[in-house]
């Protein structure tokens, strides 16, 4: 449980606050209260793995309880994953069972005292949810609910058939344990020749689309993702195989959007859609859907902006105050709230994981002289604000063979890292998780500069977007945290920084091209291009540089160096959007250096259209870049 509270309260008078439910981490409400922190707002987060030493007193007749000594008013209650699964059963006998039911029952209690409770509306699951869209005039797929997949298959008659869970994909075994059955595309015949089953399942017809979208409803705002993936699982399973990236939703998704809310009572919701030839196709919406996975993949915060914005409105409707404007600048300071309250008992830090590990604090560099130390340190840094947890952890640091006492040899190591950085590291029940702002950690600049480079361009303000792109790519120093490349949670992070520092770069690239900076672009992608060169967007931002420096030959040439890699490599032609343009350049129609006053031809980005990145990316190594491929 987390308090952000005014620093001087009346304890005998309650206090309108906003109350959070949630799961241990899960990062979504650590984001909202740190944000709702920098705007003022009194908050209260309890954690379904920390309940223990909660005391909740409710016996007051205006509505308000009293909360470890704190007596509140809930205006907004937001439930999110608070399940008995996830409390801690003990030995699963009744007492137990009972207890875990108690709490879920309380926080529901505390949700109807609130002014607003999320989720609202109603969850009708998904056989509602396709009938409603249906009768409201939205395209859904043909589904069959049955136990008899093989006759659902046969009646559907299509080529290609879904076969997926009726109710959710995960089941929770035991807290902080999830099991799952993902959704499998099978050709018709072999789905015919499915066995009946004795649960029911959803068989569903296969649409051939071009995109798929998940579009977050937020009190009547929208925030659209275009999600790639090679299977349907792979958000779970393979989740660098996954391609996030903010987009507009079409303006028919928005109303199909914002009639389902309506008409289900949403305030919150993440919708899936199909975007197809005939027009979108509805999937589902889960009301409890999370975003910050989908903000890291696609290095934004939009979804935590309109969220923040939402809570704190309805938080002002129930106070009566009002409401006023979330600008982009109050947002980058949000995750450094929590550095600040502990800015008076802790030494300063800045660390640096964009290169090698640098940590130093109160300005001197902090010597960490022990292999395992430093491996600690750079997977808390390289995960900052989330729970890393202890089995991980263990996993990193002594291989498939740990130690009886490596659980207490971590629970050293920790100490010691505590007392090099300060209080920042926190148990969470079930891992670490160390606490840091922009201020204290490279990583967290280049992500907040990144997205708000990137919202920018959005918004139309090129010379804006330019500049934080540019300051973000400069925090790069060399490969990531080099002296650890073989340890799984700091290859899977540095793939990260990797694929979102190539995004930039690519983002920077179309627009230096829309105002003519040719010779700037390639002094820059000369020495990326040659270590990704599968990677369409950036080689097509390089043709187009050099077509634009009337080097049209070098760029036919990049064209056929990239077929020749892409069809060694994976057995692949170049995307179409990327043969187009070389068609363009070859008959000269390719964008050049304008001349004062006025504009290049459109580029493949203005169309609308898309590169894919086909090449694996880890990391980007040496003096500016070096390949780090597997």
């Amino acid at each position: 449980m987390t308090w952000h509270l005014p620093e001087v309260i009346d304890p005998t008078t309650p206090l309108p606050c906003v109350v959070l439910a949630d799961r241990a981490g899960l990062a979504e409400c650590a984001v909202l209260q740190r944000g709702l922190r920098t705007l003022g707002v009194p908050s209260l987060r309890i954690d379904a793995g920390s309940l223990a030493d909660l005391r909740i007193f409710t016996l007051h007749e205006d509505g308000s309880l009293t909360v470890d000594g704190h007596r509140i008013v809930p205006t907004v209650t937001w439930v999110r994953h608070f399940s008995p699964q996830a409390i801690p059963a003990g030995n699963g006998s009744a007492p137990s069972l009972f207890r875990a039911d108690s709490w879920c029952a309380l926080v529901d209690q505390i949700s109807s005292l609130s002014a607003f409770r999320l989720p609202d509306g109603a969850d009708p699951g998904r056989l509602v949810q396709l009938d409603d869209a249906a009768r409201a005039g939205i395209r859904t797929p043909r589904t069959i609910v049955t136990t008899d997949p093989g006759a659902a298959s046969a009646a559907l008659s299509s080529d290609r058939i879904i076969v997926k869970v009726l109710n959710r994909h995960f089941v929770e075994t035991e807290p902080g344990t999830m099991e799952g059955i993902f959704p499998e595309i099978m050709d018709g015949a072999s789905a015919r020749c499915l066995a009946v089953r004795d649960v029911p399942m959803i068989v569903q017809e296969y649409v051939e689309h071009r995109a798929e979208l998940r579009v977050y409803y937020l009190n009547g705002e929208t925030r659209a993702f275009r999600v790639g993936k090679p299977s349907p699982e792979a958000i779970w399973r393979d989740a660098a195989s996954v391609t996030v990236s903010p987009t507009a939703a079409p303006e028919s998704v928005e109303v199909a959007v914002h009639k389902l809310a309506e008409l289900w009572g949403l305030r919150y919701g993440a919708f899936d859609f199909l975007l197809t030839g005939d027009g979108p196709v509805f999937l589902e919406v889960n009301p409890d859907g999370d975003w910050r996975w989908f903000e890291s993949k696609a290095g934004v915060d939009d979804v935590s902006i309109s969220a923040l914005s939402m809570v704190r409105t309805l938080h002002r409707q129930a106070t009566q105050e009002g409401s006023a404007a979330i600008d982009l600048a109050g947002f980058l300071v949000l995750g450094t709230d929590r550095a600040g309250q502990a800015r008076d008992r802790t030494p300063s830090m800045d660390a640096r994981v964009l290169g090698a590990l640098d940590i130093r604090v109160d300005g001197a560099t902090s010597h960490i002289s022990a292999r395992k130390a430093r491996l600690l340190a750079a997977i808390l840094l390289s995960t900052p604000n989330q729970v890393v947890p202890t089995d991980q952890l263990i996993d990193s640091l002594w291989g498939e063979r740990p130690p009886p006492t490596a659980r207490k040899n971590l629970q050293v190591y920790v100490s010691a890292l505590r007392r090099k950085i300060g209080d920042r590291i926190s148990y969470e029940g079930w891992g670490y998780q160390l606490d840091a702002g922009p201020e204290d950690l490279d990583l967290l600049r280049f992500r907040h500069l990144a997205g708000a480079g990137r919202d920018m361009r959005r918004r139309g303000d090129a010379d804006a977007a330019l500049t934080l792109l540019d300051r973000a790519t400069r925090l790069w120093r060399s490969r990531p945290l080099a002296e650890f490349s073989d340890v799984p949670l700091i290859d899977d992070a540095v793939g990260r920084f990797t694929e979102l520092y190539l995004t930039i770069n690519e983002d920077w690239a179309e627009l230096e091209i829309e105002r003519g900076g040719h010779i700037e672009v390639l002094n820059r992608l000369d020495d990326l291009v040659p270590f990704f060169p599968g990677r369409e967007r950036l080689v097509a931002a390089r043709m187009t540089a050099l077509a634009g420096c009337g080097r049209a030959p070098e760029a036919l040439s990049q064209f056929e160096a990239v077929r020749r890699h892409l069809v060694a490599e994976l057995g692949i032609d170049p995307s179409p959007v990327l043969r187009k343009l070389y068609e363009e350049i070859l008959q000269g129609k390719a964008p050049r250096r304008p001349e004062p006053g006025t504009a290049t031809s459109p580029t493949p980005w203005d169309r609308g259209e898309t590169l894919d990145a086909r090449h694996p990316v880890t990391s980007i190594t040496g003096g500016r870049h070096r390949n780090h491929h597997r």
